[in-house]
């Protein structure tokens, strides 16, 4: 119970800090001119955000790990790594299709706190994915803490890594 408690705690917390970045951003003061660096446009506010939902999903799945009926033993993570890469482009394709001849514009300028949902939605969808892979590899020495830590590792690695590409 205690950890399902802390799990509810992680997701409020995904929820407020995605509040709080809506409230900043619509409260905008100052206007920066077109080609200004301002600190709220940063890039490295952006990485900030990015690892901070995802050490949140992090803890999420540690949570989860210390349960003692862990739904990480669930025989679905055995094609858990093809159900995230299906999931994934079919999502993808939808996001797509639906913003540039759907209605997800047009829902977007309504509720702009759907493009929260759809950022930490992604980024839940990639986690999963570099989990389902190293949870796989792990499954046979039931270590899925340690699977949980390389995932967090290899993820904001690889965000870092595309940060300095783009």
């Amino acid at each position: 119970m205690k950890w399902s408690l802390y799990q509810i705690l992680m997701i409020s917390l995904i929820v407020v800090s995605m509040w709080s970045l809506e409230y900043i951003s619509g409260n905008k003061t100052i206007q920066p001119v077109s080609g200004e660096w301002t600190a709220v446009n940063s890039a490295y506010g952006t990485f900030f955000i990015v690892a901070l939902v995802v050490t949140f999903f992090y803890l999420i799945f540690l949570f989860e790990a210390k349960k003692e009926k862990s739904c990480l033993n669930h025989p679905i993570w055995t094609i858990m790594p093809k159900i995230s890469v299906i999931v994934g482009i079919l999502s993808t394709i939808l996001f797509i299709i639906g913003g540039t001849i759907g209605p997800i514009m047009t829902w977007v300028e309504q509720w702009r706190s759907l493009l929260y949902v759809f950022f930490v939605y992604f980024l839940f969808l990639i986690f999963l994915f570099i989990f389902s892979f190293e949870h796989k590899k792990q499954r046979a020495s039931q270590q899925s803490q340690k699977s949980i830590h390389i995932s967090y590792i290899w993820t904001l690695i690889l965000f870092f890594v595309l940060y300095f590409l783009f």
